[in-house]
């Protein structure tokens, strides 16, 4: 490779990010696929297709980045990216959720009671 030092904290961060949005892509893939398949099975057969998924797109971006060299630290930010967001999706998915209901449920409670005030009072009669 040439200039291989001018280009390690870039490919450093950049195999650090790659890890962070695959480690959302995995969160997206594992909620939809394996809630909906409780069979063990089945799990394992996701989870290796994932994981083929994981190491192949590692191999690529060494490729396309790194001019296919190997580096310890490479795959230490991208495996390091990955668990990262792991252990941070779980605070993250229960603080969106919370704050996602508390919005829907002011909402619904402005909108029922703005029709409850057009409808819901009688008039009197004179």
């Amino acid at each position: 490779m040439i200039f291989s030092s001018l280009n390690q904290v870039n490919c450093f961060l950049l195999f650090l990010f790659c890890g962070i949005i695959l480690g959302f892509i995995s969160q997206i893939f594992f909620t939809l696929t394996l809630k909906k398949y409780q069979k063990i099975y089945l799990k394992i057969i996701f989870e290796t297709l994932f994981y083929i998924f994981f190491s192949v797109f590692f191999c690529f971006l060494i490729n396309f980045f790194n001019f296919g060299q190997y580096s310890f630290a490479l795959i230490l930010a991208y495996i390091l990216g990955y668990i990262w967001i792991k252990n941070i999706d779980k605070n993250l998915f229960v603080f969106l959720e919370t704050k996602w209901y508390n919005t829907i449920n002011k909402c619904i409670t402005h909108l029922r009671s703005k029709h409850k005030d057009k409808h819901g009072r009688r008039q009197k009669k004179s």
